[in-house]
């Protein structure tokens, strides 16, 4: 399996083409852009900062693990409605809770993912911890009488 970028085809295995279509529609006032291109664009980049989140993932230059494919898609017919003001089914909704726990276990490093053919450069690094000395607040001088 590969690394791969989220498509309008992909979600269409979700959702119907007219489905989408009214909810493009609708999202689509004068001065609007094309809502689907940028929540494609947010999943991705929640779905590689989950992958990140495991030391043991390498994260690909681009896109997101092949296997991941279906929660990215779960998220994202759960977003479109949301951008008009529409609820999600209650399918869709219990795909999308599932997706987020799915991708929670893969930040934990229990859900095993392939490792990317081409590998990014970005770091995913978080800072180690700081702990400073102790400071004595008394010395010998604050000392009266012993």
């Amino acid at each position: 399996m590969a690394w791969i970028s989220i498509t309008e085809a992909d979600l269409l295995t979700v959702m119907s083409g007219p489905e989408l279509e009214g909810y493009r529609a609708a999202a689509l006032a004068d001065g609007q852009t094309d809502p689907v291109q940028p929540v494609i664009d947010q999943v991705t980049d929640l779905v590689r900062g989950y992958v990140g989140g495991c030391k043991a993932n390498t994260l690909g230059a681009t896109g997101i693990p092949q296997k991941l494919l279906a929660p990215a898609v779960d998220l994202i017919a759960v977003r479109i409605p949301g951008r008009v003001g529409k609820s999600p089914k209650t399918g869709r909704k219990d795909a999308a809770e599932a997706a987020i726990k799915l991708l929670e276990r893969v930040a934990a490093c229990g859900f095993d993912i392939e490792e990317p053919a081409t590998p990014t450069t970005e770091s995913s690094s978080s800072p180690s911890p700081r702990i400073p000395a102790r400071q004595n607040h008394f010395g010998r001088e604050a000392q009266d009488g012993i």
